[in-house]
């Protein structure tokens, strides 16, 4: 069963065009939605302050589907995006993010969900100096460590240092280290370990719509919001 999730109150895109999208994407890929639901509380607020919200993720049941136009109508902070990707993960409810054709699903790689919260981390870093800048708002300027990105998030998921990275890429030490903290690579790496490592929640049948919620909705593993 497939729960279609729109956003209101918001001034990114009217919740009229994230519907059609969502069914333009849900007929495209055969997904029968069988509900609409609509949240309105506010995505930057965190996880403890959005009890509307917090009912949503506990009335979903595991292995369902979820489909929203975009990550924002989850939340706007990387941090409690990351809650939301591991509670849906270890529920084995899978996510699909039409405007970005993005899916986030226990079976699938953990880098799905770790690449959309890169991409939500890099868009909110300094987009007024970026603006000034002649760059894209939202967009950071690219760098020779880019194609290096995968393999360094990989190798601080395994505990080895900044300095033994370096050695190992041939690169300046000083240098990977400004690029690690510029994008949050350890946060990011220890955001994807627990992504990969968490178990599945199983419940019982009886308690199936009964105390849901995750344990990660009380933790804050990252800190930057859009």
């Amino acid at each position: 069963m497939a729960i279609a999730l729109l956003k209101n109150m918001t001034q990114r895109v009217n919740i009229v065009e994230q519907q059609q999208s969502v069914l333009k994407y849900a007929a495209a890929h055969s997904i029968p939605i069988h509900s609409t639901e609509i949240e309105t509380s506010d995505a930057s607020l965190v996880l403890e302050e959005r009890k509307e919200f917090k009912g949503f993720l506990r009335s979903l049941n595991n292995n369902e589907t979820l489909i929203v136009y975009d990550v924002w109508a989850l939340s706007t902070k990387v941090d409690e995006l990351a809650k939301v990707f591991e509670c849906l993960i270890k529920r084995d409810i899978t996510l699909h993010v039409c405007n970005t054709e993005e899916v986030v699903s226990s079976t699938l790689p953990a880098l799905n969900a770790l690449s959309i919260l890169v991409r939500i981390r890099e868009e909110s870093i300094n987009p007024q100096e970026e603006i000034s800048q002649g760059r894209p708002k939202g967009r950071m300027s690219q760098s020779k460590f880019d194609t290096y990105r995968a393999k360094v998030i990989e190798l601080l998921e395994e505990g080895i240092s900044v300095s033994e990275i370096a050695k190992l890429l041939h690169v300046s030490r000083s240098s990977l280290k400004d690029y690690i903290n510029s994008r949050g690579l350890k946060e990011l790496a220890k955001t994807k370990k627990k992504l990969l490592h968490s178990p599945p929640i199983k419940l019982p049948i009886k308690e199936k719509k009964v105390n849901k919620e995750c344990e990660l909705i009380a933790q804050s593993p990252l800190g930057a919001t859009l």
